[in-house]
C-alpha cells in the first residue's frame, strides 16, 4: 500500500461520505495508520413477504410466487 498524505486521506474520507445517503463509513486503523476505509450503504424498502409477488425474467413469462420467512428456534421442528 503505498503512503499517502492527510490531504489525500482527508479527500478520500470526503469521496466515501459523499456517496452514502444511508449507510456508514468505517475508518479502519492499525499501527497508528489509516488501513482500510469501508463503505456500507443501506437501501430502504418495503414489502409484505405474505403477498403474492410477480417477478418477470428476461426472456421468461413472469411467475407469481409467495415468499415465506420462518425462524426456527432451537428444538421446534
Amino acid at each position: 500500500m503505498d503512503n499517502k498524505t492527510k490531504r489525500e486521506l482527508f479527500q478520500e474520507i470526503e469521496q466515501a461520505l459523499g456517496t452514502v445517503k444511508f449507510g456508514s463509513v468505517e475508518i479502519y486503523v492499525s499501527d497508528d495508520r489509516v488501513t482500510q476505509i469501508t463503505v456500507r450503504k443501506i437501501t430502504k424498502t418495503s414489502i409484505d413477504i405474505n403477498e403474492p409477488q410477480e417477478i418477470s425474467q428476461t426472456g421468461r413469462q413472469p411467475k407469481t410466487f409467495t415468499i415465506r420467512a420462518r425462524l426456527q428456534r432451537l428444538g421446534e421442528q
